[in-house]
């Protein structure tokens, strides 16, 4: 079962990478279309998008600096490079692979933390409407800032087959892999939410295309 699970991660990341992009990127054009002032549309993305923003390059501006990174500079506020938006950037000299793969993949490790802690809530209990909107919000800021780069993805692709090995490592202990499935099904769950946002957010901003392009 875990073996399924993570399979299930490894799609949902990687889908979740492709479409957030493509997302943010309709998100920027729709409101290019309307707005045309790239410093208008720039501010409303990193609103939207800033608390993801801060604890992605957080993240990795703290790891770099505990593994004796130097940090030139961090960068907060999405700019539009390469045919897609760039919400944020850390900037630092790199050592060597080992350390750099940690600092990449940071976030991921936060996001993570983050994920479990909103796994010991119920959120699918929770009766207040304004806090599971504010948690949901939450999974699909962390979800979509948790990888900004297709590096940041490289990275966590290489440390994949450790966890992969403490899985095996752990099978005999039927506890924890129970525990470790059930939280993994729980991130598999919160970054499905994710997408099927992501998916609403693209379906409407292609109709608002279709309707202002004629």
């Amino acid at each position: 079962m875990p073996f399924i699970l993570l399979t299930f991660l490894v799609i949902e990341l990687s889908l979740l990478f492709y479409i957030s992009r493509q997302s943010i990127n309709s998100l920027y054009f729709s409101l290019r279309s309307i707005v045309q002032n790239d410093k208008v549309v720039y501010s409303i993305i990193a609103f939207l998008f800033f608390p993801g923003t801060i604890i992605h390059e957080l993240s990795h501006f703290l790891i770099a600096i505990l593994l004796l990174h130097k940090v030139r500079a961090i960068h907060i506020f999405p700019v539009f490079e390469k045919n897609h938006i760039r919400l944020g950037r850390v900037i630092y000299e790199k050592k060597d692979a080992l350390r750099s793969i940690l600092v990449g993949i940071a976030p991921v490790i936060v996001g993570i933390m983050i994920f479990w802690w909103i796994s010991t809530l119920d959120i699918f209990f929770i009766q207040n409407l304004w806090l599971k909107t504010l948690i949901i919000y939450l999974i699909f800021i962390v979800s979509t800032t948790m990888f900004l780069s297709k590096a940041d993805l490289i990275d966590f692709g290489y440390v994949l087959p450790i966890g992969v090995v403490l899985v095996v490592g752990f099978l005999n202990n039927s506890q924890l892999i129970a525990m470790l499935s059930d939280f993994v099904y729980d991130v598999n769950v919160y970054l499905g939410i994710s997408i099927i946002i992501h998916t609403i957010l693209l379906v409407v901003f292609f109709t608002f295309k279709k309707i202002t392009t004629h």
